[in-house]
């Protein structure tokens, strides 16, 4: 992977130049841009294995370099750099083609690692679309003898219409065509067993990735519950009023991004605004409507109107399902 070549895209010089060092220090050659319009001018004068873009820039951002590099240049590899808050832009973006996101600020050797993969995966789709040009090679081979077979036994026909002296000649010259062919036959046998196999093996791979990628995530959120929370808890210990509960939605928070049960779902499906998701963690914590806008500096009524909505968007409008009961044994 020395000779890969990566194009680093982030309007923060720092990270840009620190994440550079780090890649450059690991052998890959890098060039970096500095906004969105560097990276394009960069892209339409360059051809680059991999591009690694913040997602979020001044002018032109990571989607608009991304969707220009996939059009410049199907097979370079992407991964999207996101804050804190940015996962389902990330998400969105693998949509339109990138292949992976990672969080800022990185850790280095999760970043070394996807670059890795990124280019490992480059370099299998490489691979399997070699073998399946070959494969093409060989149909086109095996279809020209085929019509050279056709042709002789035509040619045969005539020959023993015309010389039926000659027709031992002619036996032997299309018994030499059919153990050509055969051997031919043989030969592409063996080429689809082995790229049969080969497409196993990618496949086993492909499975392997996706796994690790699960475990990954798994990683994250253990790591946002054991290096996070601690220190919120810590942090709770001295605080007071407005912020003992700032500090207690923090923390409901973080333990919602880290849960993998079916509320997520739920919550996603129900498409709640920051505010509704807000309001949802504190009737969790058993809040008042009083108690939030004291909190959240607004009105009762306006408190009020954000539950309503949420009933809505969770479909319990005209019923007399408790929205606190409902949200703590269904979500």
């Amino acid at each position: 992977m020395i000779n890969k070549s990566i194009l680093l895209v982030d309007d923060e010089e720092i990270i840009l130049s620190s994440i550079a060092w780090v890649l450059e220090k690991n052998n890959f050659k890098v060039t970096t841009a500095i906004n969105g319009r560097e990276a394009i001018d960069l892209l339409e004068a360059n051809r680059y294995d991999l591009i690694i873009t913040d997602l979020r820039m001044n002018g032109i951002d990571g989607v608009a370099v991304l969707k220009q590099a996939k059009i410049l240049s199907p097979d370079t590899r992407a991964i999207i750099l996101t804050g804190y808050g940015d996962v389902e832009s990330a998400v969105k973006t693998l949509k339109l083609g990138a292949d992976d996101y990672l969080q800022k600020p990185c850790n280095i050797e999760d970043l070394l690692y996807r670059v890795s993969r990124s280019f490992e995966t480059q370099d299998l789709v490489v691979k399997l679309r070699e073998q399946n040009e070959q494969l093409k090679n060989e149909i086109a081979s095996r279809k020209a003898i085929e019509i050279k077979l056709q042709e002789s036994h035509a040619n045969l026909e005539e020959q023993v219409e015309k010389r039926t002296a000659e027709l031992n000649s002619s036996v032997d010259e299309l018994k030499t065509v059919l153990n050509t062919l055969f051997m031919k036959e043989k030969e592409l046998k063996k080429k689809n067993r082995e790229l049969l196999e080969t497409n196993t093996t990618l496949s086993t791979l492909l499975k392997r990735r996706e796994q690790e990628h699960k475990d990954i995530k798994q990683d994250m959120a253990a790591q946002t519950r054991e290096m996070v929370l601690p220190l919120l808890r810590k942090a709770q210990k001295g605080a007071t009023g407005y912020t003992k509960n700032y500090i207690e939605t923090a923390k409901a928070n973080l333990l919602d991004i880290s849960s993998e049960h079916s509320h997520d779902i739920v919550l996603t499906n129900a498409k709640l605004s920051p505010r509704e998701l807000q309001i949802v963690h504190y009737i969790r914590q058993d809040k008042t409507s009083k108690e939030m806008a004291d909190i959240l500096n607004l009105k009762v009524s306006t408190i009020e109107s954000y539950r309503e909505n949420i009933r809505k968007k969770l479909r319990l409008t005209n019923q007399k399902t408790n929205l606190k009961k409902f949200i703590t044994s269904h979500l």
